[in-house]
């Protein structure tokens, strides 16, 4: 037998798709944020106490900074459950 309903149209089975791709994708995003969110803050002191003589040193310590915000964005509720 099937569990294919004669009632269901074709956007509702791509509609759950696009979900269960959603849900699928959701865990590992929310991983690497979390570690991202870990680790970013890692690399303040070591660009601080060197020194930030250039406009490099500052666009890295930027790129640092504003990895670690989309870690915290993307990472929140990682492992809520457990």
């Amino acid at each position: 037998m099937s569990n294919v309903s004669p009632f269901r149209s074709a956007t509702d089975t791509v509609t759950e798709k696009l979900v269960d791709i959603r849900a699928l994708a959701a865990g590992p995003v929310r991983f690497l944020g979390f570690w991202t969110a870990i680790l970013a803050p890692l690399a303040y002191p070591p660009l601080l106490l060197g020194g930030l003589d250039g406009q490099t040193q500052l666009l890295l310590l930027a790129g640092v900074f504003v990895a670690n915000v989309l870690g915290l964005v993307l990472g929140r509720g990682y492992r809520a459950d457990a």
